[in-house]
């Protein structure tokens, strides 16, 4: 069955979720004795820290942005490169046969600018098996079995780097996935236990009972945007 996309149940930032979640955690250290009546123990209190320690710990949606930012440019990098060194080859293709000679044409390299990177790779196999049977042709105009190679060389490299793009994006929606779960766990046992904070003292401490209440807006405050008292 395939799995449901898991999105956040709280609206505010994962950087809030820690700050509030600690200052909550502060709170019932303060009143451990009226939580130990409801059953909610020191070791319990411990097990939430330890696990806001370790989502604080993951690695964030921007780091891994731009981990896959970082490959992205390596490829786009190995591609443009790519591109040239069949250029190269068919600068001495061209004086030897005519763009619109069937020969030149066996090298498929027309509109080379407008290929994707499955594309280039593809042109880039035809150049380098053509250019090798074509060789003996083509090298007293300076064509080169190192030219060639070249080719294939960074063909491969660039085969590598989309498998590399493909695998970071991957990683990013795992850990992002992971990381959202994460975090809805930790909201599920903070509100638990500040609704279980607000029942100890809703009938004896109103500022205690105001410390366990928590707004789940984008700021964490009662309200985004208050309106402006009117005279």
């Amino acid at each position: 069955m395939k799995k449901n996309e898991v999105f956040r149940a709280y609206n505010f930032s994962d950087g809030k979720l820690i700050t509030l979640t600690n200052e909550k955690i502060a709170f019932m250290r303060r009143d451990a004795a009226q939580f130990l009546d409801f059953g909610v123990t020191t070791i319990m209190v411990n097990q939430l820290e330890t696990e806001v320690m370790q989502f604080s710990d993951t690695a964030t949606d921007i780091e891994l942005v731009s981990d896959q930012t970082d490959v992205t440019s390596n490829k786009d990098a190995i591609a443009a490169n790519l591109a040239d060194a069949i250029r190269d080859v068919m600068s001495r293709v061209v004086l030897v046969y005519p763009e619109h000679s069937p020969k030149y044409k066996k090298f498929g390299t027309e509109t080379l600018s407008r290929q994707s990177d499955a594309q280039l790779m593809i042109v880039a196999a035809r150049v380098f098996r053509v250019g090798t049977e074509m060789l003996s042709e083509l090298a007293a105009n300076g064509l080169t079995a190192a030219m060639l190679d070249s080719v294939k060389s960074l063909k491969q490299d660039l085969e590598h780097e989309l498998v590399n793009m493909h695998l970071k994006i991957a990683d990013r929606d795992i850990e992002q996935e992971n990381r959202v779960e994460a975090g809805n766990a930790i909201y599920a046992t903070l509100v638990k236990y500040t609704n279980t904070g607000q029942k100890i003292w809703a009938s004896s401490n109103v500022a205690k009972y105001n410390d366990y209440v928590i707004y789940n807006t984008s700021s964490g405050s009662q309200t985004d945007n208050p309106s402006t008292p009117t005279s």
